[in-house]
């Protein structure tokens, strides 16, 4: 008996001295705010000059059968073309596109706020419906020899999309935008070698689809202030218990006591330091990046006695795969780069007859300079005889460009970023 009791104020005494640790450290922890640094404003944008409205009015007027989703994205990639299935498609969406083109005019774009989690956008899959009816445009102007119009109309997505990385969005809405940036970029590539269009022409467009570092990198800044926004006010939410949304995958704390097991103050303060580490890492070579940090987890004991056991999970839960985004980010601005090279040398070609040797022909007859690679901070690559340009991709090593395309479905198992051409 007295053994059994010597075993029990033992187990006792341990779990006591267990919470004290618990409490000393959820007592000493610092907490830090960064806020002031990740704070974005609403921008006062006076009626009628909002884009978001006029996709809005678009998206209400699109017209796209689910059984008619698979060819609908053949004619927009061109392939499987059939003229009077586009011609079918574009009238049934004519209200729609007009929208679209009178959104692609405004130069100013911001999306509702969203204040949780629970609050996600339901107009995004609108946005890539409605740019992919917009490649199918430009696919039949390109079938009919309209080329230059074609392109022009390639730039107005291109430019939408950034508009809509940078419309004081979630991390969600960044990534959207950035997939019809993307769409017109790769429209761009795909009939590089087959438009008639000058060499001057292709050296506009070059220029024209061009975004500084700086901007692109602010962008997606903004998008990740936005994020943290967002973040506080679910963590804000499951302190009080009014986060009752049940799509969040996500413990409600509601109103009984958490501690020690809940600290709002220090998780909100993990994640603005985590959100901080991916803002000022933006506009920089991913390389260059300093997120081990954020990208990391400590092991389950170290959760468990850290004073705030709920919060880091929740943190660790959600900031790693937040951090995945600059990579994304990276990527955006290497098919951005790659596509003014191609541009550029297909220019080269018709001027001279020929590709050129290397990428530094290209300047400063085509280019101002030879683009960066955003992974490294160095020159793209490019090979003449594999007719190829490519980065080096997350690894930061040279593989020769081996491996699929970029636009394969086997983008994520190479090592580099390959971007073909064919001509």
């Amino acid at each position: 008996m007295k053994v059994l009791l010597r075993t029990g104020l033992g187990l006792f005494l341990a779990v006591v001295v267990l919470l004290v640790i618990v409490l000393c450290r959820t007592l000493t922890a610092p907490v830090q705010r960064y806020d002031a640094e990740l704070v974005l404003p609403r921008v006062n944008i006076p009626q009628g000059s909002n884009a978001f409205d006029l996709l809005q009015t678009a998206a209400s007027q699109v017209w796209w059968p689910k059984d008619l989703d698979r060819q609908t994205a053949k004619l927009a990639a061109n392939t499987n073309w059939d003229d009077a299935l586009a011609g079918s498609v574009l009238a049934s969406n004519r209200e729609a596109l007009v929208a679209w083109d009178a959104a692609v005019k405004l130069p100013d774009l911001q999306v509702p706020e969203v204040s949780t989690a629970g609050d996600l956008p339901p107009y995004l899959a609108d946005w890539k419906k409605l740019a992919l009816l917009a490649q199918v445009r430009q696919n039949m102007l390109l079938h009919e020899g309209h080329d230059q119009e074609a392109f022009d109309q390639m730039v107005d997505e291109i430019q939408l999309g950034r508009r809509m990385q940078n419309g004081h969005g979630v991390l969600i809405v960044y990534l959207v935008g950035s997939a019809v940036n993307n769409l017109g970029l790769a429209q761009m590539q795909r009939w590089a070698g087959q438009a008639h269009l000058t060499p001057d022409q292709l050296k506009d467009y070059a220029r024209r689809i061009d975004w500084p570092a700086d901007e692109a990198g602010s962008a997606y800044a903004n998008s990740i202030r936005v994020e943290y926004q967002m973040m506080v006010g679910t963590l804000d939410g499951m302190r009080r218990g009014t986060l009752t949304n049940s799509d969040i995958a996500v413990p409600t704390l509601h109103s009984w006591p958490a501690w020690p097991l809940f600290s709002y103050g220090q998780t909100r303060a993990m994640f603005a330091a985590g959100a901080l580490r991916l803002v000022k890492a933006a506009p920089h070579p991913y390389g260059e990046a300093r997120i081990d940090e954020v990208e990391s987890r400590p092991g389950l004991l170290s959760i468990v006695f850290s004073g705030n056991p709920i919060g880091q999970i929740l943190y660790y839960m959600m900031m790693p795969g937040l951090a995945v985004s600059l990579e994304k980010k990276s990527t955006e601005d290497v098919q951005l780069q790659a596509t003014r090279t191609i541009l550029a040398l297909r220019a080269y070609e018709l001027a001279h007859g020929q590709l050129p040797v290397d990428l530094p022909a290209l300047v400063p007859e085509f280019l101002d300079q030879v683009p960066l690679d955003d992974f490294n901070g160095k020159p793209l690559r490019y090979s003449p005889d594999k007719k190829i340009v490519y980065s080096v991709g997350k690894n930061l090593k040279d593989d020769g460009g081996n491996g699929p395309s970029f636009y394969t479905s086997t983008y994520a198992k190479r090592l580099d970023l390959v971007f073909p051409f064919d001509f």
